[in-house]
């Protein structure tokens, strides 16, 4: 799993839970009402929303998992996944999320 550097994190995550949940999912330790918002997993489409249950599961691939976004619930996670979509579309001028990601990465190094 890899941790975006300008995690967009929902309202209702403060600051001293952000860094407990990210310790915790790292580790796969249970944790509840955590939903992460990563890049998608295929082409078809714009990111994907995933239940941090799953992710502590043994089988599931985590090499790919890039994670942009932490939210709290899964309708705060859909309206995180819009403004993280909106601020790309506003920086970017397109909606391929995969490479303003990795322009961002490079322009802030």
């Amino acid at each position: 799993m890899v941790w975006h550097e300008e995690l967009f994190v929902g309202k209702s995550v403060n600051p001293r839970r952000k860094k407990r949940m990210i310790r915790k999912i790292n580790k796969r330790s249970i944790w509840n009402r955590a939903y992460l918002i990563t890049l998608p997993a295929n082409t078809d489409n714009l990111l994907d929303i995933i239940d941090a249950k799953v992710v502590r599961r043994r089988g599931y691939p985590d090499q790919n998992l890039y994670i942009i976004g932490l939210a709290g619930s899964y309708e705060e996670a859909v309206t995180l996944a819009a403004e993280i979509l909106y601020s790309y579309y506003l920086a970017c001028g397109d909606f391929r999320l995969q490479e303003c990601v990795q322009y961002s990465r490079e322009r802030f190094k």
